[in-house]
């Protein structure tokens, strides 16, 4: 099927370096190694299939910009105190006061007409940077092809907008309503065992399992815990205690050498006071092993009040002297869980590849 693309990249100077702006907050950025980078990023502003995109390239290779256009694009530079641009579908913008006028379309100094007619512009707003890689000579579709697909794998190209293939993705439904466990191990659950591997070594002495039952010691093999109970606010096998954990009497502080709650406070209406309560029920040193899903359908039992991600998770546990976050996911792996994908429908490098911006669990080890 023949693939059409289109530029998406967001492009920032500093310290001689051009830079691919990755999230919003300009934390994450790639570096732009190649010049030649540039020159097919603003071809596909406008055209989108290989073929046109490479001819272009030929062309644009076969003679240097007009000196006139350099000096004008230098004076633009001169001029800027923060440079940015933005090379997206028919569009190329620039913006002289950094990043953020991007949200004021009127501060931007549009270029996409003159790149049209000649695609020079961000190789002239870029002259003087230093590229770290040597330039390779594109000298045929092939080679021209395999930069295509390291700007595609690196975000920087997309497919064009309308004529993606949706597939079997664009459905109603999920290919199983209750979470993957129809096809296979659900992929929260994969994630779950990654974390209960990590810190089996710690969970130790006196344990209270929130939300879980007194079983759970051998299923998830904590054989450190000389003590283990589990409280719920529902009777039944395997609960010690029968109560809220927003009620800070119902475990009597300073009592336990750890707390382990594992899908749990998505479902506490006040999450804040449940790890207060935690903080108050363990000894100095105990430790609470927490995780909350970031990326899942919404499930009540009885009730589903939020998801927390790692800002949030950090912040609950502000009051520990000591906090380890965990975290677990990436595009995929969140695409897959809301699809009811199980995780052995995905390889071991789609599950355990992490990427910060798609968390499917947020976990943490807190200590007091």
């Amino acid at each position: 099927m023949k693939k059409f693309y289109v530029a998406s990249a967001f492009l920032h100077l500093k310290d001689s370096q051009v830079l691919a702006v990755i999230d919003f907050n300009q934390v994450k950025l790639q570096v732009i190694t190649s010049k030649n980078w540039l020159t097919i990023l603003e071809i596909f502003i406008n055209e989108q299939s290989l073929e046109t995109a490479y001819q272009r390239f030929v062309q644009v290779n076969a003679s240097p910009p007009p000196e006139n256009l350099l000096q004008q694009w230098q004076k633009i530079r001169k001029e800027a105190d923060d440079l940015s641009v933005m090379l997206g579908r028919q569009a190329l913008k620039v913006y002289k006061q950094g990043f953020y006028q991007i949200l004021d379309p009127e501060q931007c100094l549009d270029l996409t007409s003159i790149s049209q007619e000649t695609p020079y512009v961000t190789c002239s707003l870029f002259s003087q940077e230093v590229f770290t890689t040597k330039e390779a000579e594109i000298n045929s579709f092939e080679a021209f092809c395999q930069e295509v697909k390291n700007l595609t794998e690196l975000g920087l190209l997309s497919l064009a907008a309308n004529i993606f293939d949706w597939g079997d993705f664009k459905r109603r439904f999920p290919l199983c309503r209750m979470f993957g466990f129809s096809r296979g191990t659900s992929i929260d659950r994969y994630y779950l065992g990654k974390f209960v591997s990590d810190i089996r070594p710690q969970v130790a002495g006196k344990v209270l399992e929130i939300g879980g039952t007194e079983r759970n010691q051998e299923i998830y093999q904590f054989d450190r815990a000389t003590e283990y109970q589990a409280i719920d606010i529902a009777p039944g096998p395997g609960v010690t205690h029968v109560g809220d954990v927003h009620n800070p009497m119902v475990i009597k502080p300073e009592s336990l050498d750890a707390v382990v709650v594992l899908n749990v406070l998505e479902h506490c209406h006040n999450p804040l006071a449940v790890v207060h309560n935690i903080h108050t029920w363990l000894r100095n040193g105990g430790q609470c092993f927490c995780l909350v899903p970031s990326a899942q359908r919404v499930h009540g039992a009885p009730k589903d009040y939020c998801r927390l991600l790692p800002d949030g998770m950090q912040h609950l546990f502000q009051d520990f002297s000591e906090q380890k976050l965990y975290i677990y996911g990436n595009l995929i792996a969140t695409l897959a869980t809301f699809m009811g994908i199980s995780a052995s429908e995905l390889s071991s490098q789609e599950l355990d590849d992490c990427h910060p911006d798609y968390p499917v669990a947020t976990c943490i080890v807190a200590m007091k």
